[in-house]
């Protein structure tokens, strides 16, 4: 549930159509009392198919970032091409930081998505104009 809860949530304050969503990441601070796993559970077993529906596809993997973490820790979310991982024009972080939390028994989930890539990539590769959207890759 909570996948499509915040990827709907971010779609809507990017103000635009789920279809026009390019990119997308996800990640995870956990408080002091917590585990890597803890966060691992959160954002990878359950979370990626909800958040594929509410962006209207997403055949390439959803990139992460997990840490453990007191109040206020940043991390950076990874962000790739929702349909092809190789579109090097969208491979970008955003950073997210919460000053409160998280707490020692808290877990900070962020999701982030885009509605184009960098501003004038030039680190060549696949392009967006070629996605095939089959295999994730291209």
């Amino acid at each position: 549930m909570l996948g499509g809860l915040l990827a709907e949530r971010a779609v809507h304050a990017l103000g635009c159509a789920p279809s026009a969503i390019e990119s997308y990441g996800k990640a995870a601070i956990v408080g002091e009392d917590g585990e890597l796993e803890h966060a691992a559970a959160i954002l990878h077993p359950k979370l990626g198919a909800p958040f594929r529906a509410a962006v209207e596809k997403g055949a390439a993997l959803i990139p992460s970032a997990k840490k453990r973490g007191g109040m206020g820790a940043a991390i950076d979310v990874p962000l790739g091409h929702k349909d092809a991982a190789f579109v090097r024009s969208h491979f970008d972080a955003m950073e997210i930081r919460v000053p409160d939390a998280p707490r020692r028994d808290e877990i900070v989930v962020a999701v982030v998505v885009t509605d184009s890539g960098r501003p004038l990539p030039r680190i060549g590769g696949l392009t967006k104009s070629e996605i095939i959207g089959k295999d994730g890759l291209r």
